[in-house]
């Protein structure tokens, strides 16, 4: 989707940061969870449709870069308006 290309390209150099900083530590696949976009794919259902892992995917992300919460709201708004 739009939507895991644009986290590829813009989350991932911040979450690669993150897990740098130890922000999910024991968590293996939060390094690479937005390393392709298939990998984005899958984290985006996991946190946007099944609800599961915001505050451990997302906030972390969020609270280190703010402005890429409008990726993760946008791909809840596509998905709750069915854009």
């Amino acid at each position: 989707t739009i939507w895991a290309v644009i986290a590829v390209e813009l989350i991932n150099p911040t979450g690669q940061q993150v897990a740098d900083e130890g922000g999910w530590e024991g968590c293996d696949r939060c390094r690479r969870a937005f390393a392709s976009v298939f990998m984005a794919n899958i984290t985006l259902f996991q946190t946007v449709v099944a609800g599961d892992s915001w505050g451990y995917m997302a906030i972390p992300v969020i609270e280190s870069n703010p402005p890429l919460a409008i990726i993760f709201v946008g791909s809840l708004m596509t998905l709750v308006f069915g854009v």
